[in-house]
């Protein structure tokens, strides 16, 4: 895998979300390519970076719902999709229940549907880093 710096994931990232890659169901516009995309932004993250999912209860303003995001070894947070909330929303860190999974990860690959929108977009990224030189 072509290391990277986080700038350059970020980047593309952002230009790799599309309706496509975007939980079902939230109201993904391309005046807001982040929103939905923080399980499989962080799947692509951890493919990167390494570190651990962690899912946060978000609410207010209207939202009710999970977000998740990366937290490196060292500490580090890694969110990439925390600029979908354009207004102040409250989070809570929240445990997940593995019973029958080693790991977040796999638990959340194990969705079919996550994993065919992590599939894009892992793709996607892969195309667009191939593309730039470091």
């Amino acid at each position: 895998m072509k290391q990277v710096n986080l700038q350059q994931l970020a980047e593309a990232l952002r230009r790799s979300w599309s309706s496509e890659t975007a939980f079902e169901g939230v109201a993904w516009t391309k005046f807001n390519p982040a929103r939905g995309q923080c399980v499989v932004s962080s799947l692509v993250v951890q493919d990167y970076m390494g570190g651990n999912l962690q899912r946060y209860k978000v609410s207010g303003n209207g939202i009710d719902e999970m977000h998740y995001y990366n937290v490196l070894d060292d500490g580090t947070i890694i969110d990439t999709t925390g600029q979908q909330y354009t207004a102040q929303v409250s989070m809570v860190q929240l445990t997940i229940d593995l019973t029958g999974f080693n790991s977040v990860r796999e638990k959340r690959l194990a969705e079919p549907e996550t994993n065919a929108r992590y599939e894009l977009l892992k793709n996607s990224v892969a195309i667009y880093l191939a593309s730039i030189s470091n």
